[in-house]
């Protein structure tokens, strides 16, 4: 795992997981602080992420808080932002393919901004063969590495049913609840979702963006993945002690959290081994709460399991490592057929129109 610190508000709103794409762009795009939308159009190496790169740097300039959301397929691009001047904001996210984001208000709320208007249609068609077998190339490989993907989430289900009886559960849950008297009450409960991982062409990254903004860490250091119990009975216990939180969910097993921040309290709960984070902290361990002695009639197969999972998690890496080089020639080909110049004078007359501030 490659964890960037990059000084930014930076997480990500979708994953490469089990069950295919997730998108969590919904609940990143329609929050209600979000009054608009303006969903960006183009294909690769048109240049989407540096146009959002672009945008992001005059709004700071104007005084505006930046939110960037990475690709969780290419962490060097961007997906979206949101930016806030004062407590309400715009957004900005990439909606071509696969990103599915449905406009709200389609022309009142959400805008379409097509980069598509600056390349060349002459030239791409001149690519038009070469162009639609690297896409069928993607495709095959994101699919091989789905189905990589699903033989992890089955064998991590299959560890969890073995562990299952060995888990001393009212114990862990006893220990979330004294964990969370010690974290003030907060003034309503809300939950957005930013994950701090994701699985992709560059293998798994995170960013420290809960770590860097925290004012206490609370890591939770997993033994047979007992750590889950613990994540699961601490966040439930938000809306009763109405904190406002972030979210982040495990890339690959969507349906699991894997860490929280508390946005007033500034504490963090991850669920994370030591070198995941640099940043001073509390260690929990979840050893005491597995009865690991009386697990040898499981031990083999919980072991056959893992190697099985790790095997899979490395055939996903290496099928989302074709994607890259074929996504890689997709961007050559599209990006020789833009006009930059003009799509550079759109992007400053665009950024002078949406932010300025009635």
């Amino acid at each position: 795992m490659e964890i960037r610190s990059t000084g930014e508000d930076a997480y990500f709103a979708a994953s490469n997981s089990a069950r295919g794409f997730c998108s969590y762009y919904g609940e990143c795009f329609d929050a209600p602080a979000i009054k608009r939308v303006y969903a960006v159009k183009g294909g690769p190496g048109t240049g989407k992420s540096f146009f959002l790169r672009a945008v992001a740097r005059a709004a700071r300039e104007k005084g505006w808080r930046a939110e960037y959301i990475y690709c969780s397929s290419d962490p060097d691009s961007l997906d979206g932002l949101r930016l806030f001047s004062g407590e309400e904001g715009i957004a900005l996210l990439d909606a071509t393919a696969p990103h599915v984001y449905e406009p709200v208000h389609p022309g009142m709320r959400e805008e379409l901004v097509d980069l598509g208007a600056f390349w060349d249609p002459a030239r791409l068609a001149e690519n038009g063969e070469a162009i639609s077998l690297l896409q069928q190339q993607k495709k095959e490989a994101y699919g091989r590495a789905y189905r990589y993907l699903s033989g992890v989430e089955s064998m991590t289900r299959l560890r969890d049913e073995l562990v299952a009886p060995f888990i001393k559960r009212e114990r862990i849950a006893a220990l979330a609840a004294r964990l969370a008297e010690e974290i003030p009450r907060g003034s309503g409960f809300s939950c957005e979702v930013a994950l701090m991982h994701s699985i992709g062409m560059q293998g798994r990254v995170g960013f420290d963006t809960y770590f860097a903004k925290a004012s206490r860490i609370l890591r939770i250091e997993d033994c047979r993945g007992a750590g889950q119990y613990l994540l699961d009975a601490f966040g439930s216990l938000a809306p009763a002690r109405r904190w406002r939180m972030r979210v982040s969910h495990d890339p690959i097993l969507s349906d699991r959290p894997d860490g929280f921040f508390l946005t007033e309290s500034g504490v963090a709960m991850v669920l994370c081994p030591e070198e995941e984070c640099a940043y001073p902290h509390r260690r929990i361990s979840m050893r005491r709460f597995v009865e690991t002695a009386r697990m040898h009639g499981v031990r083999e197969e919980l072991n056959r399991a893992e190697r099985t999972r790790r095997a899979m998690l490395s055939g996903a890496e290496a099928a989302l490592g074709e994607v890259r080089a074929v996504h890689g020639e997709l961007e050559r080909i599209y990006g020789q057929a833009m006009d930059f110049a003009a799509k550079e004078a759109f992007t400053k007359a665009f950024c002078e129109r949406i932010l300025t501030v009635s």
